[in-house]
């Protein structure tokens, strides 16, 4: 097994039931929390909170977006004209934060956050 499909593995494991030894503790700003699922908080494996650096308006990149919790509390901060961009290879977490994005957009106001399938090292720019 090589390293990609390892980690696809354990991602995908993660996604289907918590696993508290795959995540770094982070605070997250409470207030933001309240509006998230808890199945997204239960199951958040991120290793810091870059949504602190987003402002109104902006557009947000989040690249390993497991179930999506910070694109989801970027979207508040951005507002209704900003937009965040979640992306993920894994299909079992890019299905988790997929899950309630309906739920969020209307908690949001607005469909504010997309998920795309792909691979961080395939992002190339000019």
């Amino acid at each position: 097994m090589n390293v990609e499909q390892s980690v696809r593995e354990r991602y995908s494991e993660a996604a289907r039931a918590p696993q508290a030894a795959l995540c770094c503790p982070v605070n997250y700003d409470a207030g933001l929390l309240r509006l998230l699922p808890p199945e997204i908080i239960e199951k958040d494996y991120g290793c810091g909170d870059p949504s602190r650096y987003a402002r109104a308006g902006d557009v947000v990149l989040d690249l390993g977006i497991g179930g999506g919790k910070v694109c989801y509390l970027a979207a508040q901060i951005v507002g209704s004209s900003g937009r965040v961009i979640g992306v993920d290879m894994n299909d079992d977490m890019l299905a988790l934060a997929r899950k309630y994005q309906a739920e969020m957009a209307q908690r949001l106001g607005s469909d504010r956050v997309r998920f795309l399938k792909g691979y961080i090292q395939d992002l190339a720019l000019d």
